[in-house]
């Protein structure tokens, strides 16, 4: 796969790991989501009961908020992780004395290691919000491939597979987190939501 040995295995498990964190990020994420709508709902009720001179406990909206800061820290501790292990994938490559993107190939399949500009197989990106246009998701890999929708600037995604080359741009097989599946032009992924 990589044409160094034993550190096929290695690039694997740090792939899966990336996977694994990736999917516990989107958790996180939706968890993060649903706790700060729950706090805005309790700060809502605790301003109209004030304004009503009403008595009010404001426990419950304590505890919300706690609850988000720990999902807060709890995700900026998987980012970190998510991090360290796309440095490592970057590192073995180098040590491979591999580029960004291609390494050696077993038949007529060629890998890539996935670090191009912080994205990584495994690893969350978004729709960038600059410029504001959507993002063509695509059949396959290629400008000649058909568009099967539209991503709107800021739209979450896992990537899955690439980075390939092709017609100047590089390529990523993607999945949003509402299923929808297909091919993307790289240029306008960030790593985080902008």
């Amino acid at each position: 796969m990589f044409g160094f040995g034993g550190k096929d295995d290695e690039m694997k498990k740090i792939g899966e790991q990336m996977r694994n964190l990736s999917e516990q990020i989107g958790k996180l994420q939706q968890e993060l989501l649903a706790k700060n709508t729950q706090v805005t709902d309790l700060q809502s009720k605790l301003d109209e009961a004030l304004r009503q001179g009403k008595s009010v406990n404001t426990n419950d909206l304590d505890k919300a908020r706690d609850q988000v800061r720990e999902l807060q820290d709890q995700l900026t501790a998987i980012k970190t992780q998510q991090e360290a292990a796309a440095s490592a994938v970057a590192g073995k490559a180098a040590e491979a004395g591999t580029s960004v993107a291609e390494s050696g190939s077993r038949g007529a399949e060629t890998e890539r290691v996935a670090t191009l500009g912080g994205l990584a197989v495994g690893a969350t990106a978004y729709v960038t919000r600059a410029g504001g246009l959507p993002l063509r998701l695509r059949s396959g890999p290629s400008l000649n491939d058909s568009i099967l929708d539209r991503l709107q600037p800021g739209t979450q995604m896992t990537l899955q597979e690439g980075p390939h080359s092709a017609d100047g741009h590089n390529w990523w097989k993607i999945q949003t987190t509402d299923g929808r599946q297909g091919w993307v032009a790289g240029e306008d992924l960030r790593t985080q939501a902008d």
